[in-house]
């Protein structure tokens, strides 16, 4: 691309500030692609993160930002593996904006103006495929963006792109002032299974509560996350359990070492022992959650807990903040969507130059069994009951 045709210059940074008082535009995305978020991932083994800055060659400030991750043959998830969508591991791979999380967004300063946008994309862009090919990479892949962003990247000219739909995220927006009002407003349907499974875990005893995320409590929950990774066939420690709780409170942001905005709902047994519990982390008015654990060992899990800690008591707990909405991220969608999350598609976008044809696309998502079938993102208003 000739620089002569744009009045962006593109720098980049192997730094990424999260308090800088003057780029506080770039957390309006959303959580996934805020600046705490991202920079919570830098310096993680394998993965190599640089940040494509461009400025307005004429005023200096910063229009748009670009983070970009670089890893030999990629993360070890397969939710964000190149390998899951092509069926082969490319020894090189370069993920750009959020490497991690279910919402990628493009990253425009709010003084852009509309004319503007896609020749500072383009720049961006451009300098990317220079950074990807530098690094031995043919192609780039941004994962997890809504239909909209994944289209207005596809339309810029002098690249080549496909898109593949991934596994949407499932968001839950309160309705009415209370739980009450909230529940009576859903769906016949979903009313009473929603009803069925407040009932249940009040006959097993069972109460929650939500709280601030206190960094002494973390080694009583690691226990219960290693059992629910235990379940899922996943190996962990109760250290390794403990370094990620601590890791979710530092992305929090609280300056007091609390966690700032993290907070925990503990599903207590008649005893007031924790059975069960969640952790989420509020950003702007979404609350996001983030961990689950269950003490199976001494016989929970069986009376809705998981229910309580992931959806019930965080919704009460937005009901009673005024938030917009509750993020469940991804996979167990027929069961979010019961209990009334609406599914928001996401798309992969690869991309390339022109003379160098993006992959095509041969996802293998059967890891997610039953979850595969909502890779389209269908409405909950829509799916059988």
């Amino acid at each position: 691309m000739d620089d002569t045709l744009t009045p962006f210059v593109v720098g980049e940074r192997s730094r990424l500030d999260p308090h800088a008082a003057d780029e506080s535009w770039l957390d309006e995305g959303g959580f996934y692609s805020s600046r705490r978020w991202t920079v919570s991932q830098e310096g993680d083994r394998g993965f190599d993160t640089a940040y494509l800055v461009a400025h307005d060659g004429r005023s200096g400030p910063t229009g748009g930002l670009v983070p970009f991750h670089t890893a030999s043959g990629g993360d070890s998830n397969p939710l964000y593996n190149e390998a899951t969508l092509l069926g082969y591991t490319p020894q090189v791979q370069v993920l750009a904006g959020s490497r991690t999380g279910y919402d990628n967004r493009v990253l425009i300063g709010p003084g852009v103006s509309g004319a503007d946008r896609a020749p500072l994309l383009a720049a961006l862009c451009e300098r990317l495929l220079e950074r990807a090919e530098e690094r031995g990479a043919s192609h780039v892949s941004w994962w997890y963006l809504p239909e909209e962003e994944a289209r207005e990247l596809a339309a810029l000219p002098g690249f080549a792109t496909v898109a593949t739909p991934c596994p949407p995220t499932a968001v839950l927006r309160p309705r009415g002032a209370d739980l009450d009002e909230h529940v009576a407003a859903l769906p016949a349907s979903r009313r009473s299974l929603v009803r069925r499974d407040l009932k249940r875990l009040a006959a097993g005893g069972y109460r929650s509560r939500s709280v601030a995320a206190d960094p002494a409590d973390l080694e009583r929950y690691a226990p219960l996350v290693c059992q629910v990774q235990a379940r899922h066939g996943e190996e962990l420690s109760e250290e390794g359990a403990v370094r990620y709780l601590l890791r979710c409170l530092s992305i929090g942001g609280g300056e007091d070492g609390t966690g700032g905005d993290v907070v925990v709902t503990e599903v207590l047994d008649a005893r007031d022992r924790p059975a069960a519990f969640a952790l989420g982390i509020v950003h702007g008015r979404t609350l996001h959650m983030r961990v689950f654990g269950c003490d199976y060992a001494a016989g929970h899990g069986a009376s809705g807990e998981y229910f309580e800690a992931t959806v019930y008591g965080p919704l009460r707990l937005a009901l009673e903040r005024g938030l917009d909405a509750v993020h469940l991220g991804v996979t167990s969608y027929r069961a979010k969507s019961l209990r009334g999350a609406e599914l928001q598609p996401r798309r992969t976008l690869f991309m390339s130059r022109p003379d160098r044809r993006p992959p095509v696309p041969a996802p293998d998502w059967g890891f997610l069994g039953d979850d595969e079938r909502f890779l389209a993102g269908a409405s909950s208003e829509v799916l059988p009951c």
